[in-house]
């Protein structure tokens, strides 16, 4: 069973829904679609250029891949495990996305540092470490890592403004391990397509 464009975007809209109906203000909407949106559409036109990779999923990677970020606060547990549970016994590879999307290259540093990401819930930690451990790599985990960082609220940016606008909101993390790798995932992907990513951009 497998997550199609239309159902993924019939999800979202219930993601809406869900927080308008519990206050949010939904002019502020386009704050949170925006990410992933543009998480989606990048995505996707790295992936049309990939010929072993389908830009259909790719896309429903990156617009899934924060399907849970509004709940995180509220349920005080880490968005990627929470959209990891709500999706996996529809689509795993699309939960897969949701669960592994904030660690570049698959990297999981030690606990302590990711204590405040995980509410102090280490068995969620250790769930992704043994995840990790015990699935193979793909390149679409490495593309939907890279997409999260070139989209925010206002759409497509590089690597540097995502970096800027987050520590901006979170100034006592170091954020230059998650930069140095997602510039490596970035040139990684440039040597596949054989041009910059941000050559995209011109035509969004």
């Amino acid at each position: 069973m497998s997550i199609s464009r239309a159902q993924a975007h019939g999800i979202i809209e219930q993601v809406k829904k869900q927080e308008i109906a519990l206050g949010r203000d939904p002019n502020t909407w386009y704050l949170y679609e925006n990410h992933v949106v543009g998480a989606a559409k990048i995505a996707q036109m790295i992936a049309s250029e990939i010929p072993v990779m389908d830009e259909n999923r790719v896309y429903v990677m990156g617009l899934l891949h924060d399907v849970c970020k509004t709940e995180e606060d509220r349920k005080e547990r880490f968005h990627g495990i929470l959209g990891y549970e709500k999706l996996c016994n529809q689509d795993e590879e699309i939960a897969r996305a949701c669960l592994l999307h904030s660690f570049p290259w698959r990297k999981l540093a030690c606990y302590e540092m990711y204590a405040h990401w995980f509410y102090n819930k280490k068995e969620d930690y250790d769930f992704i470490e043994n995840y990790i451990a015990t699935h193979p790599a793909k390149d679409e985990d490495y593309l939907i890592e890279l997409c999260d960082n070139l989209a925010n609220k206002d759409g497509f940016v590089t690597l540097e403004q995502r970096a800027e606008e987050y520590g901006s909101r979170h100034p006592s993390e170091d954020l230059s391990p998650i930069l140095i790798a997602s510039n490596e995932i970035k040139d990684y992907f440039e040597k596949k397509i054989g041009h910059c990513i941000y050559d995209f951009y011109k035509k969004r």
